[in-house]
């Protein structure tokens, strides 16, 4: 089995292409655009006459300022009147929703993204929270999560999050190094890192989870092994460790305020993810599947020993077989065979919502072979490992036969060292992990189409 120590430079160039993430497949450049107001409230209608739960996920678009790294969908204000405006346009779209969903209101998984969700204030968080519990109900066994910023975050607002019921946070902290978060315009010291960090431990939350991001300008293999270990000290029971999607023509930030010589060439930076999974694996971190990082206590790490884990647009996750509901700009809802999307302008969005209507700017009806190649794909990026012979069984095709081209594509792979065959199961090795998305992409069969270049990240 070949290991991280054999990639070789001309891998690297051969193999570090665009290519999706997969948090959806088909990706959201497939999907159709338009208006879907009546074929969103379709699905709503028919998820309301199941009795399974819900996931339910809220975009709060919000930041004070901009990070010129991100790719989110943002907005930047200190207008505490716009957010509670959009606040005002949340609860008609909760409300909306709720009334196609008929008697299915119990929230299994909750979820506030972001922009910066701690960007609201203590009421602003309260009365969100009022908001939702007055539509939905939730799950005494759910779970509740939120994206933070460590430098915006309170004492006060981490208090009121636990009381409320918040036992998963996930802190954006990207890099320690103050000369690259200078680079990024960002200013957040390691004091306040560390604060924000253990006053979430001194409260009880369960898991915590820490962003950071390789690829940086002026970063180096020196100045974020500085960051690991700053990071290791605190111990977060999770780890997320990003490729900067550094992508000029679909973000104006990158454009404007991020140089190229800043950035480490692409040998520098495969360097940085090396040291990055060598230090972490090594101080007792499990690699979960691609950028993830979980202690061998965590849900995510029994969850991938026992087959079940499963990825979305949230990222990986331990509660499989959901229907996620978005709520709020640019917002995602998954319902297992169709994916919607809201619109992405904030003013657009909130003056849709106002006017009675259901902003769907984007749909993604999934026909038999993309819910084949779907779980081909999140097998591959969730277990390191795919059964044909499970795939065969459960869709009754000839793996070999169906995926011809892919097939040969595998072999060559396995020649390369990314993969094993092992009897009736492909084994990604811990170099395929290392380019997992390349493993996965063959089966993408909207790929060549789409024109990768424009869409996505380069894979490492």
């Amino acid at each position: 089995m070949k290991d991280y120590a054999e990639v070789t430079l001309e891998m690297i160039n051969r193999y570090n292409r665009p290519g999706p993430r997969y948090t959806s497949y088909p990706t959201v450049p497939a999907w159709k655009n338009g208006s879907f107001a009546e074929d969103y409230t379709h699905y709503l209608q028919r998820e309301g006459q199941q009795d399974t739960p819900l996931s339910l996920y809220v975009h709060i678009p919000f930041c004070s300022r901009l990070c010129t790294y991100c790719g989110c969908n943002h907005f930047i204000t200190r207008s505490v009147c716009l957010v509670d405006e959009y606040l005002d346009t949340l609860e008609l779209e909760l409300k909306q929703t709720a009334l196609h969903l008929e008697n299915r209101k119990t929230i299994q998984q909750f979820h506030l993204g972001g922009g910066t969700p701690t960007h609201l204030d203590i009421p602003q968080l309260q009365r969100l929270h009022q908001m939702v519990s007055e539509y939905f109900d939730f799950a005494p066994d759910g779970e509740m999560a939120l994206e933070a910023h460590p430098r915006v975050t309170t004492n006060d607002q981490l208090e009121l999050l636990y009381e409320l019921g918040f036992r998963r946070i996930s802190f954006g902290v990207q890099d320690l190094d103050s000369q690259v978060q200078h680079a990024i315009n960002r200013d957040q010291t390691i004091e306040q890192t560390q604060r924000t960090f253990y006053k979430s431990r001194e409260l009880g939350y369960s898991s915590i989870n820490i962003d950071l991001v390789y690829g940086l300008p002026r970063q180096t293999v020196e100045t974020f092994e500085h960051t690991m270990a700053i990071v290791n000290e605190m111990r977060p029971d999770r780890l997320a460790i990003y490729n900067f999607a550094y992508i000029p023509n679909m973000f104006s930030a990158h454009e404007r305020a991020i140089q190229d010589n800043d950035l480490p060439d692409p040998e520098s930076k495969v360097a940085i993810y090396l040291a990055s999974i060598r230090f972490f694996t090594q101080v007792g971190y499990r690699m979960i599947g691609m950028d993830h990082y979980a202690l061998e206590t965590d849900e995510l790490t029994v969850a991938q020993n026992n087959y079940t884990l499963h990825r979305n647009f949230m990222g990986y996750t331990t509660l499989r077989g959901l229907s996620q509901i978005g709520i709020g700009v640019s917002s995602i809802s998954d319902f297992g065979n169709g994916y919607f999307q809201n619109e992405k302008d904030l003013q657009s969005y909130m003056q849709k919502i106002k006017e009675g209507e259901i902003p769907t700017i984007r749909k993604k009806t999934l026909d038999a072979d993309d819910m084949l190649r779907r779980e081909v794909i999140e097998t591959l990026m969730c277990q390191c490992q795919l059964s044909v012979s499970e795939i065969e069984e459960n869709y009754q095709v000839s793996f070999p036969q169906y995926f011809a081209n892919e097939w040969e594509t595998m072999k060559a792979f396995e020649a390369e060292g990314l993969l094993e065959f092992r009897g009736n199961t492909l084994q990604l090795t811990k170099l395929g992990i290392l380019f997992m998305r390349n493993v996965a992409m063959p089966f993408d069969r909207y790929l060549q189409s789409m024109g990768t270049n424009r869409h996505f990240s380069k894979t490492v």
